[in-house]
Formats: C-alpha cells, sequence, structure tokens
C-alpha cells in the first residue's frame, strides 16, 4: 500500500455518497433510505416487510443494486422507484461539516460525485452538510444509464464523460491513474483498479486487500494521506 497520495490539479477525485462523503456515525442516513427502498420492494413483490428486506438485500447482493434486481425481474420504472424512496419528509441527512468541506476545498484538481443513487438524493445530502460548493457535479445512476457499480459500463461511462469534459485522455493508462476513486465498498473499487485508476478505501470495518492504493476510516483522515508540493 502506497505511503501517500500527491494532491494536484491533475487529480479527478471521485466520490461515492453514501457511508463515503458521510461516514459509518451517521449509518442512520442510509439506514432511513433502505428503510424506504424495503417498503417499496413489500409493494412491488407483495410481501410482508421482514420478507421485503431479505428480497432487497438478495438483490443488493445479486445484481448491485437493489434497483437492478427489481428491473430485472419485476419491470420496474427506476423514475418511480426513486420518486418513492426519495420522499424527503422520510428521510434523514447528514449534519452540517466545516471539517468536510474545508477538507474538499483543499483538493486541488476536479471533485465530483460518482453514485449509484439518483442525484437529488446526493445533492440534497451535500447541501445538509453544506459541502456542496466544493463538489463540482454529480455523476449519477441516471447518466450510467441505470446500470451502475460494479458494472465495467459505470466505468466506462463515466470515463467516457470525463473526456468529453475534457479532464481524461482514457486511452492514456497513465492518466487513468490520476483518477482517484473513495469508496467503502470493495465490490466497487475493485473495477476500478483493474482500469488504473487509484483506490482509497473509507471504511473502518473491513480489512483492505493489497491491492487497494491507500485504506482510511473516515473522510477526513484523508489529511493524513495527502503530499503537497511543499512536502
Amino acid at each position: 500500500m502506497n505511503v501517500g497520495i500527491r494532491n494536484d490539479s491533475s487529480k479527478i477525485w471521485l466520490f461515492d455518497y453514501d457511508l463515503t462523503l458521510y461516514g459509518e456515525e451517521e449509518r442512520f442516513v442510509l439506514n432511513s433510505l433502505d428503510h424506504r427502498i424495503s417498503l417499496f420492494v413489500q409493494k412491488v413483490v407483495g410481501c410482508d416487510f421482514e420478507t421485503a428486506h431479505k428480497v432487497r438485500t438478495d438483490y443488493l447482493e445479486r445484481f448491485g443494486t437493489t434497483l437492478s434486481g427489481l428491473m430485472a425481474l419485476h419491470h420496474t420504472n427506476p423514475e418511480d422507484f426513486f420518486d418513492f424512496i426519495h420522499e424527503p419528509e422520510y428521510l434523514i441527512y447528514p449534519k452540517e461539516s466545516s471539517e468536510k468541506l474545508s477538507l474538499l476545498q483543499s483538493l486541488e484538481g476536479h471533485r465530483i460525485v460518482f453514485t449509484n443513487g439518483r442525484g437529488d438524493w446526493s445533492r440534497a445530502g451535500m447541501a445538509h452538510m453544506k459541502i456542496d460548493s466544493a463538489i463540482e457535479d454529480v455523476f449519477d445512476l441516471k447518466l450510467m444509464n441505470w446500470e451502475g457499480k460494479p458494472h465495467a459500463s459505470a466505468y466506462e461511462k463515466i470515463e467516457r464523460w470525463l473526456a468529453a469534459q475534457g479532464l481524461l485522455d482514457k486511452e492514456n493508462l497513465v492518466e487513468k491513474s490520476q483518477i482517484v476513486l473513495l469508496e467503502d465498498s470493495l465490490r466497487n473499487l475493485e473495477p476500478a483498479h483493474e482500469r488504473g485508476w487509484t483506490t482509497i478505501l473509507v471504511n473502518p470495518n473491513i480489512q483492505s486487500p493489497s491491492w487497494v492504493d491507500f485504506h482510511i476510516p473516515h473522510l477526513l483522515n484523508l489529511r493524513e494521506k495527502l503530499i503537497t508540493s511543499s512536502d
């Protein structure tokens, strides 16, 4: 595993949203969303809530996201799914964090959210955290044509999008290492590693394999890994 990561203007920082931009200590945020997802599964499948919870986690494991399973097996319209689960009155959002804002603003290069959710969920959360001014854009599941991480197509699509923005020569493998993906999921980091991206596991609860470039327990620990031009 590397000692540090250079903080320079060539970097493209890609942040997963859930349990990455906010941490394990605010898991109740994700729990509020998961509850809505289980309710949607209950409605579609026609089962009790406990069974719906098991179906949700099964689809997540087998298809990468619960939505992918619903689309494959029940022909669910993804917009209907997100309209239901993103009802603000039922959701909890992360707390304001000036420390996160300061950290994100200190990162040179480009800062983008790369999420398996529809963009309104992460945008609302970042607004509550008051870090939205430090993020340039959100590349969400809709832009991935509803097939998200860890499917290879999701990584291909964001590379094409970055190239179209003039931020990446997607044929240059050396340049691809300037893409830095911060994720709480090893499953979603592995395809990034295979494509030559720099990988940062943000998770206090699991061990990182040797192919992960950096491992931090929380987003704020990223400061400890940064190497600036003055170092």
